[in-house]
């Protein structure tokens, strides 16, 4: 009985030590989730039952340089699902199928969409920008299903459309890759990012901080109360050197062009400040914000994204002659009194270059020869020079390289002379000088460099780096300037170069090729120019300069209607347009 009582005995023992270690195992682990991991498990149990809803924030507002506003943000109602705890995948082929009738979306992309959104466990946009007839309709599903629900968000606007549209650019949705790079930043994999333009240029500074709301969910995603918010904070205001006005009236006249079709640039020679740009056709930015089931069928591929101010490149034809001119007297080549006659062909050992003017100019000397851009006179005056010194001038004028205005895709031109000859080792001859000195052959240019150049002659040798931005005002009230007048270089003309050289082209303008351009009470010089197109119509030209009689120019004009025939008659009437609309208005001037 005895030995009984002590294995008895022995087996209680081992029990109690059992439940003691039991114990204290229980109260380690108390202990561990309790205090050392309290904290991680408090976030799981309130992510468990919150949801966290983005909110875009306002992307900052870009002004003309008298405060008109030329892109703003404005409310947008978005359409978000927040995943709930149950996961009935009968109800979410259900949603799928209903959303894709109301959103014009595949039902399975959607179901997929949905899906990721309970793995992530976290709340997803499916819709953004809705009209006020589909967020009618959608509003109906949220008494269906649970979890979905519409909120106000700042969406981009563009009120005048395709106002200065290659300027500003567009915005689209982030790819992952962009997002990948950028999530540092807190984008999220659906936010939308300029991809064009300013708006991509300067996508930090517009860039709010998106806000956040954070709501109780039940475990079907109902909200049932919101729990906190982060409110957003708006992008910086861009104040632009653009004229509302003159941009308008540049922008009508292209449009109503022979070809409706070519670039354009109004600078003010003063300092560089872009005052209009435009090339045509254009596009309106607010068609990439429309939900997709509006968007145009084959939005990017129909997009004329190709900008032709700056990147279409063209030979410049007689507007070039006021550099071959500046080129023959500053070297003292020949004198602008000396005449050549003119009729109507120009012979070179066995090859014959035609004058515009069939029958003739007859005798012509500087003032009658650029007053009727005769060409016969300037492949005289350009064998004077020789194709050197010309391709030197045009290098000092800014040709053939970027002008440097900041916007992607600016192409640098062609520069066409001896020395790039050479480079190409490749032969020059006394054939490419003639069609050199009346801006044809291999010479290419884009209106920029043309509007850089008319500048340079306006205000007598300073070549301007194009600006388009005056400042950037932040919403704490600090503001920034990370554009503003810049000298590229100077071209060093003697007085009485520029003097013969301004001459002519206010003779132009009021009894030559140019007269349509003739405003009275303002001084307007100017070159008509018709550049020759192998493929087609040819280039028509207008470069001009401005200003109130007796004072200083303060804009130059450079106008190029792609295929519109004559200079004249296709980009005068342009110019004209232009300078009329700056005046009228700009009494700063």
């Amino acid at each position: 009985m005895a030995h009984w009582d002590r294995g008895l005995q022995d087996r209680l023992n081992l029990l109690w030590i059992a439940c003691y270690a039991g114990a204290v195992l229980l109260g380690v682990r108390l202990l561990h989730v309790q205090v050392i991991r309290n904290v991680y498990y408090a976030r799981v149990a309130e992510s468990n039952r919150t949801q966290i809803i983005h909110q875009s924030a306002p992307r900052g507002k870009i002004l003309d340089r008298r405060g008109a506003v030329i892109a703003t943000s404005q409310p947008a109602f978005s359409l978000i699902y927040l995943p709930g705890e149950t996961r009935d995948a009968t109800r979410l082929v259900g949603l799928a199928k209903s959303l894709s009738e109301e959103l014009h979306q595949d039902d399975e992309e959607i179901l997929e969409r949905l899906k990721e959104a309970h793995e992530e466990e976290a709340a997803i946009h499916l819709a953004e920008n809705i009209p006020l007839d589909a967020m009618f309709k959608l509003s109906e599903l949220k008494t269906i299903y649970p979890g979905v629900e519409l909120i106000v968000e700042a969406r981009r606007l563009y009120p005048d459309g395709a106002f200065a549209g290659h300027l500003l650019g567009y915005m689209g949705r982030m790819d992952k890759r962009s997002w990948k790079s950028l999530k540092s930043r807190g984008y999220r994999v659906d936010s939308w990012i300029g991809q064009a333009g300013l708006e991509q240029k300067f996508e930090r500074r517009l860039r709010g901080i998106d806000g956040e709301i954070r709501m109780e969910v039940d475990a079907q995603g109902h909200l049932k109360r919101k729990i906190g918010e982060t409110p957003w904070k708006p992008g910086a205001n861009l104040h632009l050197t653009i004229d509302w006005n003159i941009q308008k009236a540049l922008e009508a006249g292209l449009r109503d062009s022979p070809s409706r079709m070519g670039g354009a640039v109004v600078l003010d020679p003063r300092d560089g400040a872009i005052l209009a740009i435009v090339s045509a056709p254009d596009y309106d930015p607010n068609l990439f914000l429309l939900p997709d089931w509006k968007k145009p069928k084959d939005l990017l591929k129909n997009l004329p994204e190709f900008n032709r101010a700056i990147q279409g490149t063209y030979p410049p034809g007689s507007t070039f002659k006021m550099l071959v001119g500046a080129a023959v007297f500053n070297s003292g080549k020949a004198a602008p009194s000396e005449t050549v006659f003119c009729p109507g062909y120009f012979t070179l050992g066995r090859r014959t270059f035609k004058c515009w003017k069939k029958k003739g100019h007859g005798r012509m000397d500087w003032m009658r020869g650029i007053t009727q851009s005769c060409d016969v006179y300037f492949y005289t005056m350009g064998l004077r020079a020789k194709g050197s010194l010309i391709e030197q001038y045009s290098r000092q004028f800014g040709f053939g390289r970027k002008t440097g205005i900041g916007l992607s895709g600016e192409s640098s031109g062609n520069i066409f002379g001896p020395q790039a000859r050479a480079l190409r080792k490749r032969s020059w001859y006394e054939g490419d000088t003639v069609n050199l000195s009346i801006g044809q052959g291999e010479l290419l240019v884009t209106p920029i460099q043309m509007a850089v150049y008319v500048a340079a002659l306006a205000n007598r040798g300073t070549l301007w780096r194009p600006y388009v931005v005056s400042k950037v005002s932040y919403p704490n009230g600090s503001e920034e300037r990370p554009e503003g007048p810049h000298s590229m270089g100077r071209v060093d003309l003697s007085s009485g170069t520029w003097d013969l050289i301004q001459a002519g082209m206010r003779s132009v303008v009021t009894s030559g090729t140019g007269h349509r351009v003739d405003i009275p009470g303002i001084e307007v010089y100017g070159k008509t120019g018709t550049s020759q197109n192998p493929h087609g119509e040819d280039h028509a030209w207008f470069v001009a300069y401005a200003g109130r009689n007796g004072e200083s120019p303060t804009v130059a004009v450079s106008v190029l209607v792609q295929n519109g025939g004559h200079g004249s008659t296709a980009a005068g009437p342009v110019a004209r347009r232009v300078i009329e609309a700056a005046f009228a208005v700009r009494e700063d001037l």
